[in-house]
This record gives C-alpha cells, structure tokens and sequence, in this order.
C-alpha cells in the first residue's frame, strides 16, 4: 500500500475522449478483478458532460463486501494502479493508475453510502445544467486561489461538495423514490 496520497493537480476543460478512457479501462479493470465486481461505472466530473474537472477518469466498482475488494486490490496493482487502501472515506478504497491518461478507481460497497452518493451527484448533474455551471465555477475559483495540490483543492471545495451531496441525494430519493442517505463525492 502506497502512503502519499497528494499529488499537484491540473484543472481542465472537458475531453470528449474522457468517456471512451473509461470504457477501455473499465474493461481491463473488470477483466482483472472478475466476478468480484457487481457493478462498474464512469464517476466524477469526466462522466458529467461539460464539467471542467481534474483530467483524471474516475472509476466506481461495486462489490458485495469491501473485505472481497480489498482482497482483489493486488490485482489492480498488477495493472499499474498505486493502493492506499479506506484513505480518507470510510468504506471506500482508493486506487490510482498514473499515465496519461489519468485515471482512479473507487472500491466500495454496491447499494452503500459512497457507491449510492456517488452516482447521485453524477445523475444529478447530469440532470442540472446550471448545477454543472456552478461546480466549474468552484473548480475555478478554488484553483485560482491557489488549490493546486489535491489536500487543498479538496478542502476549498468542500462545502460546496457537501451541499452539492446533499442536494443529489434529495433529489435522488424523490426521482427514485428512495430515502436520502448520508454520503460523499469528491
């Protein structure tokens, strides 16, 4: 397990190549992992249509228990990607693969707080054009003060994440019919 966590990062407009990364990653990551995953899916800002982001693919894999994600990490490590194990977020593992491309993985709980958050606000900005203007808008600013590591740019942008979670999730459980959970998206 790597310990460094922080690395600079770089702030870009959208790539209309972001979601053909994600396929082919996606392939060599659930080839690898097998039937360990239940579910695979294109998080974060490269999987929201116009949203200036961190030009880094984010991948969400479903598991039935972390304990079986966590056994299959070395398999991803095997591919290139740096584990830091349950880093900062409870119940959600964190891999990185450094290239170009870029790309992170998520492995969590399918149906648990960080796996249901997070395709929340993925949906919910999808949905919510003017949503999308006012992250990017974060993004910028908190870039622009100088965030440029991602310790920093993470806390600057926190409260907005937070509102923007809570607000992905109301309008989840009312679209789905579900019962808002705590979660968090990064």
């Amino acid at each position: 397990m790597t310990s460094n966590v922080d690395e600079p990062i770089i702030l870009s407009e959208p790539d209309p190549r972001w979601p053909e990364l994600y396929a082919a990653e996606a392939e060599r990551v659930r080839e690898a992992l097998g039937d360990v995953v239940t579910r695979l899916e294109h998080v974060g800002s490269t999987a929201v249509p116009g949203l200036t982001g961190k030009p880094i693919v984010d991948l969400l894999v479903g598991v039935r228990s972390l304990d079986e994600g966590r056994a299959a990490t070395p398999r991803l490590v095997a591919l290139g990607y740096e584990d830091f194990g349950e880093v900062f977020i409870p119940g959600r593992l964190y891999l990185r693969r450094r290239g170009p491309p870029d790309f992170n993985v998520a492995i969590a709980e399918e149906g648990g707080s960080f796996f249901t958050s997070q395709l929340a606000v993925r949906d919910y900005l999808r949905a919510h054009p003017d949503e999308v203007k006012a992250y990017a808008e974060e993004k910028r600013e908190a870039y622009a003060h100088g965030a440029r590591l991602f310790s920093t740019y993470s806390q600057r942008k926190n409260a907005f994440v937070t509102s923007l979670v809570e607000r992905a999730l109301a309008w989840a459980s009312t679209s789905r019919g579900e019962t808002p959970g705590p979660g968090h998206s990064g």
